[in-house]
């Protein structure tokens, strides 16, 4: 799944790329439940989740996906797209992301900061209505068909390929 994510970017420094993404990204950390319709008092409910892959250290790829089906993505070399959930697959995918995410909870760590991981690293992010929620992995952990966010990840892959084949028609 890695190499599938990772041959659909070249990595390239780009200030204005990596400036549009943090604002992107900062912006997205400000997400609530009443924006995404979950509208609940239990506590815990999950509505959102972020997947950073770090690729190198200087190379992130973040995937959101939103109980809505909401789904976006950008990396900090620039290049992604805000706003796939209009597609069906990717909005299935995402909703479905979000359900898994809720049988994870247990998983998760609340946080008070939304870091970058390192190379090699892969870090959740659960939006709850408690709070942020974090777990971390590493990409050869994750992609082992045993690890309990395997499935998680794979969905999100398949928002990552689904989108470059959007892009690809996009332009055509």
């Amino acid at each position: 799944m890695l190499k599938a994510i990772s041959q659909l970017f070249q990595k390239k420094s780009n200030p204005e790329a990596l400036s549009d993404y943090l604002r992107w990204r900062n912006g997205i950390f400000t997400v609530t439940s009443a924006q995404v319709d979950m509208l609940t008092d239990q506590p815990n409910q999950v509505y959102g989740v972020i997947m950073d892959v770090g690729l190198s250290d200087d190379f992130i790829i973040t995937i959101t996906a939103f109980a809505t089906g909401e789904s976006s993505l950008l990396t900090t070399v620039g290049g992604g797209t805000i706003g796939l959930g209009s597609n069906e697959f990717i909005a299935e995918h995402a909703k479905h992301i979000v359900t898994i995410a809720q049988s994870l909870i247990k998983t998760t760590k609340p946080i008070t900061n939304h870091n970058f991981p390192k190379a090699e690293k892969v870090y959740f992010y659960f939006f709850t209505t408690s709070g942020v929620m974090l777990s971390k992995s590493t990409i050869e952990e994750i992609d082992t068909q045993s690890h309990p966010f395997h499935e998680m990840f794979g969905r999100f892959t398949a928002i990552k390929v689904r989108s470059e084949e959007l892009k690809k028609n996009y332009k055509h």
